[in-house]
């Protein structure tokens, strides 16, 4: 089995010294310090599928590489895991309310924040990820004569996940953003006019997920957010 490896291997064999390189093609070098160029197309366990320039395809064992390139090809391995889109990601808002009464205004304050809810559909384990986020808010002006008088204001922040188990979900909370709503009661009005209710709004949330400083997952609810807003 060896043999025929080998064979296989001498048969793309050839040096690296062509001038005309392309990134994705790589100086691979046996355990014996032979030299090939060639690019990975898939890597299934110990099978490492490659392609060489000429467009002469096969597959080879891991084991036949030097230690270099079996440490390359395992990286490339899990970018290749990390860019087939994996991950899963919903969003739970909660919401904690609480009601209060004061100079003929009624008003409700509450903390809301959002359950990032991250499902690993692969089967390895992902480590160390860094959850950023962006949270649009419509804080509503009380007395405004107008609901555009309100201000959106933009609340960044992130999160990290040491570890994500293999086919399984874990939920990370945003950090809670203090919300009002109120209501002018029965009787009382606004000298200058202004609307009787004043309500704050989550407009929307962004996320982008990093495993190892690679961006592997992003997402917006609404969906145009991304579109529409700046990081």
């Amino acid at each position: 089995m060896h043999t025929l490896q080998i064979v296989i291997f001498t048969l793309i064999l050839f040096t690296s010294n062509s001038a005309l390189q392309a990134a994705s093609y790589h100086t691979f070098a046996d355990t014996q310090g032979r030299e090939m160029e060639a690019k990975i197309t898939r890597v299934s366990g110990d099978d490492v599928y490659i392609e060489r320039r000429d467009g002469l395809s096969t597959k080879v064992k891991r084991s036949i590489f030097s230690k270099k390139d079996q440490s390359y090809i395992e990286e490339w391995a899990k970018n290749a895991l990390l860019e087939s889109g994996i991950l899963e990601v919903r969003f739970t808002e909660k919401t904690d309310k609480h009601k209060a009464s004061s100079g003929g205004i009624e008003s409700e304050t509450y903390k809301s924040n959002n359950a990032i809810v991250i499902n690993n559909t692969a089967y390895t384990d992902l480590s160390d990820l860094t959850i950023e986020y962006l949270i649009l808010k419509f804080e509503d002006a009380v007395a405004a004569q107008k609901r555009s008088e309100g201000e959106i204001k933009r609340l960044k922040s992130k999160t990290t996940l040491q570890h994500l188990p293999k086919r399984s979900e874990v939920s990370v909370d945003t950090k809670p953003i203090p919300m009002m709503e109120t209501a002018l009661e029965s009787g009382y009005y606004f000298a200058n006019g202004g609307k009787k209710t004043s309500k704050d709004e989550i407009r929307g949330i962004w996320v982008k997920i990093y495993v190892d400083d690679k961006l592997v997952h992003e997402i917006s609810k609404p969906e145009n957010m991304m579109r529409k807003e700046a990081w």
